[in-house]
Protein backbone atom coordinates (compact mmCIF):
# COMPACT_ATOMS: atom_id res chain seq x y z
CA UNK A 1 0.00 0.00 0.00
CA UNK A 2 1.02 3.81 -0.72
CA UNK A 3 1.95 5.52 2.06
CA UNK A 4 -0.62 7.43 3.68
CA UNK A 5 -1.94 11.32 2.87
CA UNK A 6 0.20 13.51 5.10
CA UNK A 7 -1.14 15.50 7.73
CA UNK A 8 -0.15 19.10 7.93
CA UNK A 9 1.67 18.41 11.42
CA UNK A 10 4.58 16.26 11.43
CA UNK A 11 3.54 14.32 14.75
CA UNK A 12 0.38 12.77 12.81
CA UNK A 13 1.61 12.19 9.24
CA UNK A 14 0.69 8.50 8.73
CA UNK A 15 3.74 6.32 7.11
CA UNK A 16 2.11 2.68 5.42
CA UNK A 17 6.14 1.47 5.45
CA UNK A 18 6.33 2.41 9.11
CA UNK A 19 3.07 0.84 10.17
CA UNK A 20 4.12 -2.18 8.69
CA UNK A 21 6.93 -2.35 10.45
CA UNK A 22 5.50 -1.63 13.34
CA UNK A 23 2.68 -4.37 12.85
CA UNK A 24 5.97 -6.50 12.22
CA UNK A 25 7.47 -5.68 15.81
CA UNK A 26 3.90 -6.58 17.58
CA UNK A 27 3.68 -9.83 16.18
CA UNK A 28 7.30 -10.82 17.06
CA UNK A 29 6.74 -9.81 20.72
CA UNK A 30 3.20 -11.22 20.62
CA UNK A 31 2.90 -15.03 21.60
CA UNK A 32 0.70 -17.49 20.12
CA UNK A 33 -2.23 -18.52 22.24
CA UNK A 34 -4.81 -20.03 19.52
CA UNK A 35 -4.24 -21.70 16.20
CA UNK A 36 -5.81 -18.40 14.59
CA UNK A 37 -3.14 -16.67 16.33
CA UNK A 38 -0.48 -17.98 13.85
CA UNK A 39 -2.78 -17.70 10.61
CA UNK A 40 -2.68 -13.61 11.64
CA UNK A 41 0.83 -13.72 11.58
CA UNK A 42 0.72 -15.01 8.19
CA UNK A 43 -1.25 -12.54 6.94
CA UNK A 44 0.32 -9.38 8.15
CA UNK A 45 3.77 -10.80 7.29
CA UNK A 46 2.77 -11.30 3.75
CA UNK A 47 1.79 -7.73 3.84
CA UNK A 48 -1.64 -8.27 2.78
CA UNK A 49 -4.56 -5.47 2.81
CA UNK A 50 -5.55 -3.45 6.19
CA UNK A 51 -8.73 -4.26 7.43
CA UNK A 52 -9.04 -0.98 9.94
CA UNK A 53 -6.91 1.84 8.87
CA UNK A 54 -6.92 3.42 5.52
CA UNK A 55 -5.34 6.97 4.88
CA UNK A 56 -8.07 9.10 6.62
CA UNK A 57 -7.84 7.08 10.11
CA UNK A 58 -10.20 4.11 11.32
CA UNK A 59 -12.84 2.85 9.66
CA UNK A 60 -16.06 2.99 11.29
CA UNK A 61 -16.31 -1.01 11.20
CA UNK A 62 -13.75 -0.45 14.14
CA UNK A 63 -16.38 0.74 16.46
CA UNK A 64 -19.04 -2.19 15.09
CA UNK A 65 -16.69 -4.79 16.35
CA UNK A 66 -15.92 -2.92 19.59
CA UNK A 67 -19.71 -3.23 20.41
CA UNK A 68 -19.43 -7.04 19.76
CA UNK A 69 -16.60 -7.61 21.55
CA UNK A 70 -17.49 -6.05 24.63
CA UNK A 71 -20.25 -8.42 24.89
CA UNK A 72 -18.14 -10.92 24.30
CA UNK A 73 -18.54 -11.95 28.48
CA UNK A 74 -21.92 -13.13 27.55
CA UNK A 75 -20.86 -16.05 25.38
CA UNK A 76 -18.38 -16.74 28.28
CA UNK A 77 -15.17 -15.41 26.42
CA UNK A 78 -12.86 -13.23 28.47
CA UNK A 79 -12.53 -9.45 26.46
CA UNK A 80 -8.79 -9.79 28.26
CA UNK A 81 -8.03 -11.85 25.78
CA UNK A 82 -9.95 -9.62 23.21
CA UNK A 83 -7.58 -6.72 24.62
CA UNK A 84 -10.67 -4.37 24.63
CA UNK A 85 -9.33 -2.40 26.81
CA UNK A 86 -6.45 -1.58 25.13
CA UNK A 87 -8.39 -1.10 21.57
CA UNK A 88 -10.87 1.19 23.34
CA UNK A 89 -8.28 3.96 24.93
CA UNK A 90 -6.48 3.30 21.16
CA UNK A 91 -9.64 4.21 19.64
CA UNK A 92 -10.16 7.80 21.83
CA UNK A 93 -6.19 8.29 21.12
CA UNK A 94 -6.59 8.63 17.96
CA UNK A 95 -10.08 10.00 17.57
CA UNK A 96 -9.30 12.42 20.16
CA UNK A 97 -5.14 13.03 18.45
CA UNK A 98 -3.87 12.35 22.12
CA UNK A 99 -0.46 11.06 20.51
CA UNK A 100 1.97 10.61 23.58
CA UNK A 101 4.82 9.11 24.76
CA UNK A 102 2.58 6.47 26.04
CA UNK A 103 0.41 5.79 23.54
CA UNK A 104 3.71 5.88 21.32
CA UNK A 105 3.74 7.97 17.71
CA UNK A 106 0.38 7.78 15.57
CA UNK A 107 2.24 4.91 13.27
CA UNK A 108 2.93 3.07 16.27
CA UNK A 109 -0.61 3.40 17.31
CA UNK A 110 -1.84 3.05 13.90
CA UNK A 111 -0.18 -0.46 13.71
CA UNK A 112 -1.55 -1.27 17.26
CA UNK A 113 -4.90 -0.86 16.09
CA UNK A 114 -4.95 -2.73 13.07
CA UNK A 115 -3.18 -5.67 14.41
CA UNK A 116 -5.01 -5.82 17.89
CA UNK A 117 -8.76 -5.31 15.76
CA UNK A 118 -7.72 -8.22 13.65
CA UNK A 119 -6.24 -10.40 16.58
CA UNK A 120 -9.60 -9.98 18.40
CA UNK A 121 -11.96 -10.42 15.29
CA UNK A 122 -10.57 -13.19 14.76
CA UNK A 123 -9.88 -14.96 17.85
CA UNK A 124 -13.34 -14.15 19.04
CA UNK A 125 -14.75 -15.60 15.81
CA UNK A 126 -12.40 -18.24 15.89
CA UNK A 127 -13.53 -18.94 19.58
CA UNK A 128 -18.20 -18.95 18.84
CA UNK A 129 -17.38 -20.73 15.47
CA UNK A 130 -14.50 -23.70 16.77
CA UNK A 131 -14.35 -23.65 20.43
CA UNK A 132 -10.69 -23.30 22.06
CA UNK A 133 -9.63 -26.34 22.94
CA UNK A 134 -9.02 -30.22 20.46
CA UNK A 135 -10.71 -33.01 22.17
CA UNK A 136 -8.81 -35.41 20.06
CA UNK A 137 -5.66 -33.93 21.43
CA UNK A 138 -7.01 -33.24 24.51
CA UNK A 139 -8.04 -36.74 25.83
CA UNK A 140 -5.93 -38.74 23.95
CA UNK A 141 -3.25 -37.50 26.23
CA UNK A 142 -5.26 -37.94 29.07
CA UNK A 143 -4.63 -41.39 30.61
CA UNK A 144 -0.86 -43.02 30.09
CA UNK A 145 -1.14 -46.24 28.66
CA UNK A 146 2.53 -46.99 29.47
CA UNK A 147 5.50 -45.25 31.43
CA UNK A 148 8.95 -46.18 30.73
CA UNK A 149 12.36 -44.71 30.57
CA UNK A 150 11.75 -44.26 26.57
CA UNK A 151 8.66 -42.92 26.00
CA UNK A 152 5.06 -42.37 27.19
CA UNK A 153 1.95 -43.57 25.55
CA UNK A 154 -1.23 -42.76 26.01
CA UNK A 155 -5.02 -44.39 25.56
CA UNK A 156 -6.96 -43.24 22.84
CA UNK A 157 -9.87 -41.75 24.49
CA UNK A 158 -11.16 -40.16 21.52
CA UNK A 159 -12.05 -39.99 17.66
CA UNK A 160 -14.38 -37.08 17.26
CA UNK A 161 -12.10 -35.30 14.14
CA UNK A 162 -13.13 -32.07 14.87
CA UNK A 163 -13.12 -28.89 12.66
CA UNK A 164 -10.12 -26.67 13.27
CA UNK A 165 -9.81 -22.96 11.96
CA UNK A 166 -7.84 -22.04 8.39
CA UNK A 167 -6.92 -20.20 6.05
CA UNK A 168 -10.09 -20.45 4.42
CA UNK A 169 -11.56 -19.24 7.54
CA UNK A 170 -9.40 -16.60 7.44
CA UNK A 171 -10.14 -15.17 4.14
CA UNK A 172 -14.22 -15.78 4.67
CA UNK A 173 -14.34 -13.93 8.00
CA UNK A 174 -11.68 -10.75 6.89
CA UNK A 175 -13.85 -10.32 3.52
CA UNK A 176 -17.03 -10.20 5.62
CA UNK A 177 -14.94 -7.33 7.76
CA UNK A 178 -13.67 -5.51 4.41
CA UNK A 179 -17.84 -6.17 3.31
CA UNK A 180 -19.01 -4.48 6.76
CA UNK A 181 -21.11 -7.51 7.17
CA UNK A 182 -19.56 -8.32 10.96
CA UNK A 183 -22.96 -8.36 12.78
CA UNK A 184 -24.45 -10.70 9.88
CA UNK A 185 -21.00 -13.33 10.25
CA UNK A 186 -21.47 -13.14 14.03
CA UNK A 187 -24.43 -14.38 13.75
CA UNK A 188 -23.77 -17.20 11.64
CA UNK A 189 -20.87 -18.41 13.44
CA UNK A 190 -22.34 -19.77 16.81
CA UNK A 191 -24.17 -23.44 17.12
CA UNK A 192 -27.62 -23.50 16.60
CA UNK A 193 -28.17 -26.37 19.03
CA UNK A 194 -30.92 -26.40 21.64
CA UNK A 195 -28.63 -27.44 24.53
CA UNK A 196 -25.99 -24.71 23.42
CA UNK A 197 -28.79 -22.02 23.77
CA UNK A 198 -29.97 -23.25 27.08
CA UNK A 199 -26.29 -23.52 28.43
CA UNK A 200 -26.10 -19.78 27.24
CA UNK A 201 -29.02 -18.44 29.40
CA UNK A 202 -27.89 -20.48 32.45
CA UNK A 203 -24.30 -18.41 32.20
CA UNK A 204 -26.82 -14.88 31.86
CA UNK A 205 -28.11 -16.10 35.04
CA UNK A 206 -26.57 -13.77 38.32
CA UNK A 207 -24.81 -15.21 41.21
CA UNK A 208 -23.82 -18.23 39.81
CA UNK A 209 -21.62 -20.20 42.22
CA UNK A 210 -17.67 -19.44 40.72
CA UNK A 211 -17.28 -24.02 40.60
CA UNK A 212 -21.33 -24.01 38.42
CA UNK A 213 -20.04 -21.01 36.26
CA UNK A 214 -16.92 -23.25 35.05
CA UNK A 215 -18.51 -26.26 34.34
CA UNK A 216 -21.32 -24.60 32.04
CA UNK A 217 -18.16 -23.16 30.41
CA UNK A 218 -16.79 -26.43 29.26
CA UNK A 219 -19.76 -27.49 28.28
CA UNK A 220 -20.63 -24.66 26.15
CA UNK A 221 -17.16 -25.51 24.37
CA UNK A 222 -18.05 -28.96 23.92
CA UNK A 223 -21.18 -27.73 22.19
CA UNK A 224 -18.83 -25.69 19.29
CA UNK A 225 -16.46 -28.56 18.76
CA UNK A 226 -17.80 -29.30 14.89
CA UNK A 227 -17.33 -32.81 13.66
CA UNK A 228 -15.76 -32.84 10.09
CA UNK A 229 -18.06 -36.38 9.55
CA UNK A 230 -20.92 -34.24 10.86
CA UNK A 231 -20.49 -30.06 10.53
CA UNK A 232 -24.20 -29.84 11.39
CA UNK A 233 -24.79 -31.79 15.32
CA UNK A 234 -28.56 -31.04 15.35
CA UNK A 235 -29.26 -33.95 12.69
CA UNK A 236 -32.73 -34.83 12.56
CA UNK A 237 -32.56 -38.13 13.24
CA UNK A 238 -29.51 -39.05 15.57
CA UNK A 239 -28.44 -41.27 18.44
CA UNK A 240 -26.83 -39.65 21.42
CA UNK A 241 -25.19 -41.35 24.15
CA UNK A 242 -24.20 -39.38 26.60
CA UNK A 243 -21.72 -40.97 29.53
CA UNK A 244 -22.23 -38.72 32.56
CA UNK A 245 -25.51 -38.87 31.84
CA UNK A 246 -25.75 -42.07 31.71
CA UNK A 247 -28.52 -42.19 28.89
CA UNK A 248 -29.17 -42.49 25.09
CA UNK A 249 -31.49 -40.47 23.87
CA UNK A 250 -32.97 -41.75 19.66
CA UNK A 251 -33.93 -38.25 18.19
CA UNK A 252 -36.60 -37.86 15.39
CA UNK A 253 -37.47 -34.47 14.55
CA UNK A 254 -37.95 -33.52 18.32
CA UNK A 255 -39.45 -36.75 19.67
CA UNK A 256 -37.16 -38.46 21.76
CA UNK A 257 -36.46 -42.17 22.94
CA UNK A 258 -34.93 -42.13 26.25
CA UNK A 259 -33.38 -45.06 27.94
CA UNK A 260 -31.01 -45.28 30.81
CA UNK A 261 -27.73 -47.08 29.78
CA UNK A 262 -24.31 -48.46 31.16
CA UNK A 263 -20.88 -47.66 30.06
CA UNK A 264 -17.13 -48.37 30.40
CA UNK A 265 -16.12 -48.09 33.78
CA UNK A 266 -12.59 -45.63 34.49
CA UNK A 267 -10.04 -48.48 33.43
CA UNK A 268 -12.28 -49.12 30.38
CA UNK A 269 -13.73 -45.75 29.37
CA UNK A 270 -15.80 -45.61 26.82
CA UNK A 271 -14.44 -43.80 24.07
CA UNK A 272 -15.88 -40.26 22.24
CA UNK A 273 -16.93 -41.11 18.69
CA UNK A 274 -19.23 -40.23 15.86
CA UNK A 275 -20.40 -42.69 13.82
CA UNK A 276 -23.83 -43.85 11.82
CA UNK A 277 -25.02 -47.22 13.05
CA UNK A 278 -25.60 -49.86 10.00
CA UNK A 279 -26.75 -52.80 11.21
CA UNK A 280 -28.00 -54.88 13.91
CA UNK A 281 -27.09 -58.38 15.00
CA UNK A 282 -29.87 -60.76 16.76
CA UNK A 283 -28.44 -63.26 19.31
CA UNK A 284 -24.57 -62.40 18.54
CA UNK A 285 -22.15 -64.95 19.69
CA UNK A 286 -19.64 -63.21 22.28
CA UNK A 287 -16.00 -63.48 21.25
CA UNK A 288 -14.93 -62.70 25.01
CA UNK A 289 -11.21 -60.40 25.20
CA UNK A 290 -8.27 -62.04 26.01
CA UNK A 291 -8.06 -59.97 29.55
CA UNK A 292 -11.51 -61.38 30.67
CA UNK A 293 -10.79 -64.81 28.74
CA UNK A 294 -8.13 -65.13 31.16
CA UNK A 295 -9.79 -65.48 34.02
CA UNK A 296 -12.08 -68.22 32.32
CA UNK A 297 -9.93 -71.10 31.46
CA UNK A 298 -9.82 -72.48 34.90
CA UNK A 299 -13.17 -72.92 35.44
CA UNK A 300 -14.93 -75.09 32.44
CA UNK A 301 -17.92 -75.53 34.72
CA UNK A 302 -18.77 -71.80 34.36
CA UNK A 303 -17.90 -71.67 31.20
CA UNK A 304 -20.67 -74.72 30.23
CA UNK A 305 -22.97 -72.48 32.40
CA UNK A 306 -22.51 -69.40 30.27
CA UNK A 307 -22.71 -71.52 27.29
CA UNK A 308 -19.00 -70.74 26.46
CA UNK A 309 -16.80 -73.02 23.98
CA UNK A 310 -13.62 -72.38 23.11
CA UNK A 311 -12.69 -72.24 19.35
CA UNK A 312 -8.91 -73.49 18.26
CA UNK A 313 -7.44 -71.79 15.10
CA UNK A 314 -6.35 -75.53 14.14
CA UNK A 315 -8.86 -77.91 15.50
CA UNK A 316 -12.15 -76.15 15.38
CA UNK A 317 -14.36 -75.92 18.16
CA UNK A 318 -13.36 -77.61 21.89
CA UNK A 319 -14.59 -78.11 25.01
CA UNK A 320 -13.91 -75.58 28.21
CA UNK A 321 -11.73 -78.24 29.59
CA UNK A 322 -9.42 -77.74 26.56
CA UNK A 323 -8.38 -73.89 26.68
CA UNK A 324 -4.85 -73.44 26.86
CA UNK A 325 -4.15 -70.13 28.23
CA UNK A 326 -0.54 -70.02 26.29
CA UNK A 327 -2.54 -70.42 22.81
CA UNK A 328 -5.22 -67.95 24.17
CA UNK A 329 -2.43 -65.37 25.17
CA UNK A 330 -0.76 -66.36 21.14
CA UNK A 331 -3.78 -65.79 19.59
CA UNK A 332 -4.33 -69.20 18.55
CA UNK A 333 -7.25 -69.90 21.16
CA UNK A 334 -10.69 -67.83 21.49
CA UNK A 335 -13.20 -68.53 24.14
CA UNK A 336 -17.03 -67.70 22.67
CA UNK A 337 -20.68 -67.28 24.20
CA UNK A 338 -22.99 -68.42 22.22
CA UNK A 339 -25.86 -66.50 21.79
CA UNK A 340 -29.19 -66.51 23.68
CA UNK A 341 -30.45 -65.03 27.28
CA UNK A 342 -26.90 -65.62 28.80
CA UNK A 343 -24.62 -63.98 26.20
CA UNK A 344 -23.50 -60.78 27.98
CA UNK A 345 -24.30 -58.97 24.56
CA UNK A 346 -27.74 -60.00 25.28
CA UNK A 347 -29.95 -60.46 22.63
CA UNK A 348 -29.17 -57.41 19.86
CA UNK A 349 -26.19 -55.87 19.20
CA UNK A 350 -25.92 -52.35 17.49
CA UNK A 351 -22.94 -51.98 14.82
CA UNK A 352 -21.17 -49.04 14.00
CA UNK A 353 -17.73 -48.08 12.12
CA UNK A 354 -15.17 -47.29 14.65
CA UNK A 355 -11.32 -48.05 15.90
CA UNK A 356 -12.40 -49.53 19.17
CA UNK A 357 -14.38 -52.68 18.98
CA UNK A 358 -17.17 -50.21 20.55
CA UNK A 359 -20.69 -50.83 20.12
CA UNK A 360 -24.42 -50.85 21.54
CA UNK A 361 -25.78 -53.86 22.67
CA UNK A 362 -28.52 -55.46 25.30
CA UNK A 363 -27.33 -56.70 28.22
CA UNK A 364 -28.02 -60.32 30.21
CA UNK A 365 -27.89 -58.50 33.53
CA UNK A 366 -30.44 -55.58 33.30
CA UNK A 367 -30.45 -55.10 37.21
CA UNK A 368 -27.64 -52.63 36.53
CA UNK A 369 -29.91 -49.92 35.18
CA UNK A 370 -31.45 -49.89 38.52
CA UNK A 371 -27.65 -48.41 40.07
CA UNK A 372 -26.91 -44.90 40.67
CA UNK A 373 -23.78 -45.22 39.12
CA UNK A 374 -22.94 -47.24 35.87
CA UNK A 375 -19.78 -46.72 34.72
CA UNK A 376 -19.59 -50.83 34.87
CA UNK A 377 -18.70 -52.12 31.58
CA UNK A 378 -14.98 -52.68 29.28
CA UNK A 379 -15.70 -49.86 27.05
CA UNK A 380 -19.48 -50.86 25.35
CA UNK A 381 -22.58 -48.94 26.09
CA UNK A 382 -25.59 -51.82 27.22
CA UNK A 383 -28.93 -50.21 26.68
CA UNK A 384 -32.30 -50.03 28.66
CA UNK A 385 -34.32 -50.59 25.63
CA UNK A 386 -33.09 -52.69 23.03
CA UNK A 387 -36.10 -53.37 21.15
CA UNK A 388 -37.35 -50.04 21.18
CA UNK A 389 -34.29 -48.73 20.14
CA UNK A 390 -34.18 -51.37 17.19
CA UNK A 391 -37.78 -50.27 16.50
CA UNK A 392 -36.52 -46.58 16.29
CA UNK A 393 -33.73 -47.46 13.75
CA UNK A 394 -36.00 -49.87 11.71
CA UNK A 395 -38.83 -46.55 11.04
CA UNK A 396 -40.70 -47.77 8.08
CA UNK A 397 -40.15 -51.47 8.06
CA UNK A 398 -43.31 -53.42 8.17
CA UNK A 399 -45.22 -54.80 11.51
CA UNK A 400 -44.27 -58.43 10.65
CA UNK A 401 -40.59 -57.45 10.45
CA UNK A 402 -40.88 -55.99 14.00
CA UNK A 403 -43.06 -59.18 15.11
CA UNK A 404 -40.25 -61.21 14.33
CA UNK A 405 -37.50 -59.04 15.60
CA UNK A 406 -39.41 -59.55 18.94
CA UNK A 407 -39.72 -63.81 18.37
CA UNK A 408 -35.78 -63.49 18.08
CA UNK A 409 -35.14 -61.63 20.89
CA UNK A 410 -37.02 -63.44 22.74
CA UNK A 411 -37.52 -67.15 21.74
CA UNK A 412 -35.29 -70.06 24.42
CA UNK A 413 -32.59 -71.02 21.72
CA UNK A 414 -31.41 -74.23 23.86
CA UNK A 415 -33.07 -76.75 25.78
CA UNK A 416 -33.04 -76.93 29.79
CA UNK A 417 -29.05 -78.10 29.52
CA UNK A 418 -27.78 -74.59 27.42
CA UNK A 419 -26.40 -76.46 24.98
CA UNK A 420 -29.24 -78.84 23.14
CA UNK A 421 -30.67 -76.48 20.59
CA UNK A 422 -34.53 -75.96 21.20
CA UNK A 423 -36.32 -77.93 18.14
CA UNK A 424 -39.39 -75.84 18.36
CA UNK A 425 -38.21 -72.93 16.96
CA UNK A 426 -40.29 -71.56 14.09
CA UNK A 427 -37.09 -71.06 11.49
CA UNK A 428 -39.62 -68.72 9.42
CA UNK A 429 -39.71 -66.26 12.31
CA UNK A 430 -35.89 -65.95 13.00
CA UNK A 431 -33.61 -63.15 12.05
CA UNK A 432 -30.17 -62.69 11.87
CA UNK A 433 -28.92 -59.29 10.63
CA UNK A 434 -31.22 -56.43 10.16
CA UNK A 435 -29.11 -53.54 8.04
CA UNK A 436 -30.46 -49.82 9.63
CA UNK A 437 -31.17 -47.68 5.80
CA UNK A 438 -30.21 -45.46 5.58
CA UNK A 439 -27.47 -45.32 8.58
CA UNK A 440 -28.43 -43.69 11.59
CA UNK A 441 -25.56 -41.34 13.09
CA UNK A 442 -24.92 -42.37 16.37
CA UNK A 443 -22.36 -39.80 18.65
CA UNK A 444 -21.17 -40.49 21.88
CA UNK A 445 -20.50 -37.59 23.56
CA UNK A 446 -19.64 -36.22 27.17
CA UNK A 447 -22.29 -33.52 28.60
CA UNK A 448 -21.59 -32.91 32.24
CA UNK A 449 -24.90 -30.36 32.05
CA UNK A 450 -27.59 -32.21 30.19
CA UNK A 451 -30.67 -33.60 29.20
CA UNK A 452 -32.53 -35.59 31.51
CA UNK A 453 -35.67 -38.13 31.08
CA UNK A 454 -37.97 -35.10 31.09
CA UNK A 455 -35.67 -33.11 28.81
CA UNK A 456 -34.78 -30.70 31.37
CA UNK A 457 -31.12 -29.40 31.88
CA UNK A 458 -29.60 -31.06 34.88
CA UNK A 459 -26.46 -31.21 36.71
CA UNK A 460 -24.20 -34.28 36.14
CA UNK A 461 -20.87 -36.06 37.92
CA UNK A 462 -17.83 -35.84 36.06
CA UNK A 463 -17.39 -39.68 35.72
CA UNK A 464 -14.26 -39.87 33.98
CA UNK A 465 -12.57 -36.37 35.33
CA UNK A 466 -12.90 -34.85 31.77
CA UNK A 467 -14.22 -31.40 32.81
CA UNK A 468 -11.10 -30.66 35.31
CA UNK A 469 -8.69 -31.57 32.53
CA UNK A 470 -11.12 -29.23 29.60
CA UNK A 471 -10.88 -26.78 32.30
CA UNK A 472 -7.07 -25.88 32.98
CA UNK A 473 -7.29 -25.17 28.91
CA UNK A 474 -9.99 -22.95 29.10
CA UNK A 475 -8.83 -20.71 31.96
CA UNK A 476 -7.02 -18.18 30.00
CA UNK A 477 -9.91 -17.52 27.65
CA UNK A 478 -13.08 -17.78 29.07
CA UNK A 479 -14.78 -15.40 32.40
Amino acid sequence: MDDFSKLSDDRFKLDSRKIRKNIARLIEADGIMLPVDRLIRGYYLSEKPYIWINRLGIQKRADSLLVILENAGTCGVNTKILRVKQLKDDLYRMRTLQIDAESGDINMLMARLEYNLTKSYLRYSSILRFGISNPDYLYNNFEKLENDSVSERYRQLSDLKIERPNAEFIQQALAKALNDSINDFFVTLQPKSKLYRSLLNLLGQQNLKPAYRMKLLCNIERCRWRLTKFPDNEIERRIEANIPSYSVRAIDNGNVLYMRMACGALKHKTPLLASNVMRMDINPQWIVPKSIAKGFIHRPEYMHRMGMFVYDKKEGRLSPEQASYERMMNGEQYIIQSGGPKNSLGRIIFRFDNGFSVFLHDTSSPGVFKRAGRAVSHGCIRVEKPYELALFLMKDEDDELADKLKYSMTVNLFEDNDSIPNKNIDKKKMVRTLYVKPPVPIFITYYTIYYDESGHIVDYQDVYGYDAALEKQLKPFVE
